[in-house]
């Protein structure tokens, strides 16, 4: 085990020890201009973002609605509620961002 630990902080310090020398020619970097992602390229990165990032956040509130109500759920039934919750949420702000746009 104590093996595993040294390797991986070995790993872990090559890697900023290496850093430098293969971001050497990142001054070079350019960033993305405002048109170069097509509108709904980037809708769909804001809805996965959205999605995902509201599984973490309703899957422990539908946990407690659940056990508060005295209902008796397993895992996947309260983590496909969650992720149920999460894409209305993801829905509603694609919806929200379409009615401001126009």
């Amino acid at each position: 085990m104590k093996k595993i630990v040294l390797i991986m902080v070995l790993i872990c310090l090559s890697a900023f020890i290496c850093a430098p020398v293969f971001c050497a020619d990142m001054k070079d970097y350019e960033s993305y201009s405002p048109d170069e992602f097509p509108k709904w390229s980037l809708d769909l990165r804001r809805a996965e973002c959205i999605f995902f990032g509201g599984i973490p956040i309703a899957y422990p509130l539908t946990a407690l609605a659940f056990s508060v109500a005295n209902k008796d759920t397993s895992f996947v039934q309260n983590l496909a509620i969650a992720c149920s919750v999460s894409a209305a949420i993801a829905l509603i702000d694609y919806i929200i961002g379409v009615a401001n746009a126009t």
